[in-house]
This record gives structure tokens, C-alpha cells and sequence, in this order.
């Protein structure tokens, strides 16, 4: 069988709760030259609210079709077959434009449905531009950024937006001077498949149960300490924790148990906890300002009580 490429775009009548919940699927089916074989806008009753702001005056790229259009089609159960076989097709490479967007999106709405999952992977044509040009941009700017005409394009329709992943894909490899195959194995760093944004997704989930549990202790004083040996101190992390919230929160605890109080920031004098490996230069620094350092090894040492 020939090789493929299926270019896919998604849209949402909302994502409350961090649930997308589609309301179309539009692809771009096309060979290595980009020759389209087959693109389709799916449109689909998403069976729930719309997010008002889709629809009103402040959007300025609201959704290609109205509310009762959208009502009067089938819902994505009804296209599940379809669109799985598109997205599992063998020999075949699906490309994206914020790919963890879209895969998310495919994950709910078989979740919602209590539908098998869809697994597939999806290369990501954002991170591969954004990487080489050291830029950030939206899928219109992009385009408008290589002089894509766009005149018969409606913004949020996503075969449109999907034909704009394409068109963006094909100026990119017309610039390098490489194939679509080129391109993608060049980018296979930006895959996402199911599977990863499952993980990804329950590590979120993960960290923000975390990150509330850590938050809650912050100026809390222990009732029923096991040692008074922090008593008095007002202790802040002195580093980022956004990537270790579960090595943070026992940190915390360690402080909170032997009488410290924990914030998450020091307005006035106070300890800031630091790296092990912090440097000479950076107490200094930090202590210029009329804070205490402590590291997380002589916290541990502290607070030992065997």
C-alpha cells in the first residue's frame, strides 16, 4: 500500500472540566507531493453547551457554523468508525498543528462515548517551525508568514484549518528544500501518540492533586508537632517546584510536622529552602536580601529524629 499523509484539525463546543467535547473533524488526505486524495469537514452534534464565547461578538474567529446546524447532525458515535479507520489506516502519517490538542480531543470523545480508544500517533507541524525559527505563532499567522493565500479560507472550519496544516507543511519543505517524508523524520521528536498524552494527562492530573494538597499547608501551624525544632520559622521554596510537586509536598510536610510554617512566597525575613547544589554565589545573593538559606540535605538533617 502507498504511504499517506492526513493532515486533521479539530473543533470543540467546549472544554469545561479539561473535556473537549468535538463538534467537527476535517481532514486533508494527501500523497508525499501533496497531492490531495480526499478532505472532508465531519461535522457532528457534540450533545452538550456551547461555550458562549464562541459565539459572541468578542470572538473574532467564531465557529464556521451555527449552533442549530450543528444540533441537527449525528454525533460522534455515529462517525467513530470513520473516523478511527482514518486515523489507524496503515502506511499512513497523520500531521496536526498543536498535535496534544487534537489527540486530546480524539481521547475524549471516546471516552465519552465509552468507545474503544483510537491510537494513533500525530506529528506536530507547530513544533517543528516553532523549533527552527526560534518563533512562536498561530496556524493563520504562520501561513500569513509564508504568503499562503487564504482567500478561500474560513478560519475554525476544520477542513479549512486542516488544508492550512497542509498548505503550511508543503511551504515549509518548499523553503528547506526537502520531501514530506524529510520533514517528518526530521520532526519525529514532536509525535504524540495516545498513549503518551494518557500519560501525560494522568502526570497533569497528578501534579495538580499535588500542588492543591501543597497549598493548602501554606501558613498552616502544626497542632500536634513531632519536634518544635522548626518552631518560629517561615520557610518558602527558594527554587521552582512546578516539575517535582511530589518530592515538594514531603518537604513541606517535613517543615509543617516540626513546627515550621510553609508559604509560598517570603514578604519579610524568612528561610528560603535551597538546592544542594546551589552555589556559593547565589547564597550570597539571596542572603544580600536579608533571607536565610537552608538546603534541603540540612532540612533532612534537622528534622531526623532517629
Amino acid at each position: 500500500m502507498n504511504k499517506s499523509y492526513l493532515f486533521f484539525d479539530i473543533e470543540c463546543a467546549n472544554c469545561f472540566d479539561g473535556i473537549g467535547k468535538m463538534c467537527s473533524f476535517g481532514y486533508v488526505l494527501t500523497d508525499e507531493n501533496f497531492n490531495v486524495i480526499d478532505t472532508d469537514d465531519v461535522v457532528m452534534n457534540p450533545e452538550c453547551e456551547f461555550d458562549w464565547y464562541l459565539f459572541s461578538k468578542k470572538n473574532q474567529c467564531p465557529l464556521a457554523y451555527s449552533k442549530d446546524y450543528f444540533r441537527r447532525q449525528k454525533n460522534f458515535e455515529s462517525y467513530y468508525k470513520g473516523i478511527k479507520k482514518l486515523l489507524e489506516e496503515s502506511e499512513r502519517k497523520v500531521v496536526g498543528f498543536s498535535s496534544l490538542n487534537d489527540v486530546g480531543f480524539v481521547v475524549s470523545a471516546c471516552e465519552r462515548y465509552t468507545l474503544p480508544l483510537i491510537n494513533f500517533s500525530a506529528f506536530d507541524i507547530a513544533k517543528i517551525i516553532e523549533q527552527e525559527k526560534s518563533a512562536k505563532m498561530k496556524l493563520k499567522e504562520w501561513c500569513e508568514f509564508y504568503k499562503i493565500d487564504l482567500s478561500q479560507i474560513t478560519a475554525h472550519k476544520s477542513q479549512d484549518d486542516a488544508m492550512m496544516t497542509m498548505l503550511l507543511a508543503k511551504a515549509f519543505c518548499e523553503e528547506k528544500g526537502i520531501s514530506l517524508p524529510e520533514l517528518l523524520e526530521h520532526g519525529k521528536g514532536t509525535k504524540i501518540s495516545t498513549e503518551k498524552y494518557i500519560e501525560q494527562r494522568e502526570k497533569s492530573r497528578r501534579n495538580k492533586e499535588l500542588k492543591e494538597k501543597l497549598q493548602s499547608l501554606y501558613g498552616k501551624k502544626c497542632r500536634a508537632c513531632l519536634s518544635s525544632r522548626l518552631s518560629g520559622k517561615k520557610i518558602a521554596f527558594g527554587y521552582k517546584i512546578s516539575e517535582d510537586f511530589e518530592n515538594a509536598l514531603k518537604i513541606a510536610n517535613l517543615v509543617y510536622k516540626h513546627g515550621g510554617m510553609i508559604f509560598r512566597h517570603l514578604n519579610e525575613n524568612g528561610t528560603l529552602l535551597v538546592k544542594d547544589d546551589i552555589s556559593e554565589e547565589e547564597i550570597n545573593a539571596i542572603e544580600s536580601k536579608g533571607f536565610e538559606t537552608m538546603t534541603i540535605k540540612h532540612l533532612t538533617e534537622i528534622t531526623n529524629l532517629g
